[in-house]
């Protein structure tokens, strides 16, 4: 069987989603972590694109990259995703604001703060207030009994990113994660729904981001 390869640096950032989602389900593929000089070596071939880059000889033509746009394809393909124009919005919804979360814990820990600075950064920068408008977004769309809407027999891409986003904040701002158990209780919903994912999680290689 033909693999997958998933070439990216040796964090989680962009690529972790793309990962959880072949872990997710059960696929074929390859953790190609590179460290930057390697990717110095090989970028000009996917003709300056950012990393992660995806290699897929069956399916898409040689490679494919943007990492927003990878998982989007993969999540249709592997039914993380819908074909329901409010469920899309749902999905979208809350993947914007994780984005914008992360976004701001990366940088964070891009800038080399120290702990208790970094807490008062991502407050600073509205990190807390987006995460409480993230678990609105739960409220309102958790009735059915999935973390963000939908249904109770599948989860999304959304459920996957939610277990990064959390991740990182328990490494960055630990505080503020412990401030909001309902962060907790949620990942740990998540897990015990997604078992591969709770494996995947325990042993993968151990990265601040």
């Amino acid at each position: 069987t033909q693999s997958t390869w998933v070439i990216y640096f040796n964090e989680r950032r962009r690529a972790e989603l793309i990962r959880l989602i072949f872990v997710q389900c059960k696929c074929n593929w390859i953790d190609d972590r590179v460290t930057v000089t390697q990717w110095n070596a090989i970028k000009e071939q996917y003709k300056g694109c950012d990393a992660p880059i995806l290699h897929e000889d069956r399916h898409w033509k040689d490679w494919v990259c943007n990492y927003k746009a990878i998982a989007r394809m993969l999540a249709q393909h592997y039914n993380l995703y819908s074909t329901n124009e409010w469920e899309i919005y749902l999905i979208e919804r809350s993947m914007e604001q994780m984005r914008d979360i992360l976004r701001i814990v990366c940088n964070i820990y891009d800038d080399k703060q120290d702990l208790a600075k970094s807490e008062y950064v991502f407050r600073e920068r509205k990190g807390v207030e987006m995460l409480k408008v993230l678990m609105k977004f739960v409220e309102e769309d958790g009735v059915s009994g999935n973390c963000f809407g939908l249904n109770k027999k599948r989860v999304t891409m959304a459920e996957m990113m939610f277990t990064n986003v959390c991740d990182t904040l328990r490494t960055i701002v630990p505080r503020t994660y412990t401030d909001m158990p309902q962060l907790e209780e949620m990942y740990c919903n998540i897990l015990k729904r997604c078992p591969l994912v709770a494996k995947w999680i325990r042993n993968r290689p151990v990265t601040p981001i």
